[in-house]
């Protein structure tokens, strides 16, 4: 079973089948790590909020509340993903602020709790957009996507911060302009979304051993690929990419096969240019899902 969005609803993708769940202006739903319930963003027009749901799509709780009635006043809240043990929902929100200076960092509040209780884990650069895409894992570990800014523009980076408290450390490098990271289920992968300052965006992988990541191995070399979302059993990755004159963003499927070194110590080494055999699968077609919400997949 698998949750996607299309034109702000929430479809759920089961048996070859697809069924709405909910109706909105829904985006970026996850799982809970027993699989009963869905966090997701709801996005107004001048904030969005995050919402915990059942998988019927029924709101159980509204986990922020963002808006305000003065416009300065109100915030966004994206990228929610639960903690491993399902006691934590960990997001991107744009405080604090400063004048002009609004970028995202990464906050993580108790999931049965409220917001009064969220905690800021980073500390972004200012004025390139903050950290967004965090990616929680086992323990206290924390894989999240950072952005600096130099005479060349603004680029992204994926980090790893240990616990709270501690400075994050790249796991690769600014160049390369990684984002959207996915673990596999065992952690021992993270599949990826790199540009290379190019308007190509390639999905990668590299292996990955708790606080670096060995060399990247190209899986597809072409396109405008996105969200890459990891099979339970590991097996393989589902992403999005646009095809057709429409450019209409369609559900992929790759096996892996996995033919990678071990991390070094410093690892952030360049992809190697030669994607695997194994060529991807077009899942759907005419669908338009929504290219920003990664599939949550149980």
């Amino acid at each position: 079973t698998m949750f996607v969005i299309q034109d702000g609803k929430i479809f759920k993708l089961s048996g070859g089948t697809f069924s709405e769940v909910a109706s909105g202006n829904w985006m970026q739903p996850t799982l809970t790590p027993d699989h009963t319930r869905l966090v997701a963003v709801s996005k107004g027009s001048q904030s969005s909020d995050l919402y915990l749901l059942d998988l019927s799509g029924h709101v159980l709780k509204r986990l922020t509340h963002d808006d305000a009635r003065i416009i300065d006043a109100n915030h966004w809240a994206y990228y929610p993903r639960v903690t491993p043990d399902g006691a934590s929902v960990i997001y991107s929100y744009d405080s604090p602020k400063f004048g002009f200076r609004v970028d995202f960092a990464i906050w993580s509040m108790p999931l049965g709790g409220s917001q009064s209780q969220a905690r800021r884990r980073t500390t972004p650069n200012g004025y390139t957009g903050g950290d967004v895409e965090p990616l929680p894992v086992a323990s206290t570990g924390l894989v999240y996507v950072s952005h600096s800014i130099d005479g060349s523009g603004v680029h992204s980076q994926i980090w790893w911060q240990a616990r709270p408290g501690l400075y994050g450390v790249p796991l690769t490098q600014a160049a390369d302009d990684c984002s959207q990271p996915a673990l596999s289920p065992d952690g021992t992968e993270m599949a990826m979304i790199c540009t290379h300052g190019s308007q190509t965006a390639r999905l990668e992988l590299a292996p990955f051993n708790g606080s670096s990541l060995g060399p990247h191995q190209v899986l597809v070399a072409s396109g405008l690929n996105a969200v890459p979302t990891w099979s339970p059993d590991g097996r393989g990755i589902v992403y999005l990419a646009p095809t057709g004159i429409a450019g209409h963003f369609e559900l992929w499927w790759l096996p892996v096969v996995v033919t990678l070194a071990t991390p070094s110590a410093t690892a952030t080494a360049s992809a190697s240019a030669s994607p695997p055999a194994v060529k991807p699968l077009q899942v759907t077609e005419g669908v338009d899902l929504s290219a920003t919400s990664a599939p949550a997949w149980y």
